[in-house]
């Protein structure tokens, strides 16, 4: 697997705590693994945030409709010449 090298700052008290905790050759690992933790906890809240709306809007026809609606405004602002825009129809 490549790597990819981030430099992170951490307060005093953190750091020295860390140093300490964590042996010089395993705080790669340790800060690798925490970081993917928590990534992994987020992408879990946001598949349950995302399947609780999916279900509301079968118990619900009228938000689905209005989910609907809302779509129709997705590229409202976006101007031709502007980067990323995407074309708008006429």
């Amino acid at each position: 697997m490549s790597t990819q090298q981030i430099l992170i700052r951490l307060p005093e008290d953190v750091a020295a705590r860390f140093k300490a905790a964590v042996p010089a050759r395993q705080r790669n690992k340790f800060v690798a693994d925490l970081v993917a933790g928590a990534l992994a906890c987020q992408d879990d809240e946001l598949t349950r945030i995302a399947a609780a709306l999916t279900d509301e809007e079968r118990r619900n026809p009228e938000l689905a409709q209005e989910m609907r609606d809302w779509d129709a405004t997705i590229g409202d602002g976006m101007e031709e010449d502007a980067p990323n825009a995407k074309p708008q129809a006429r």
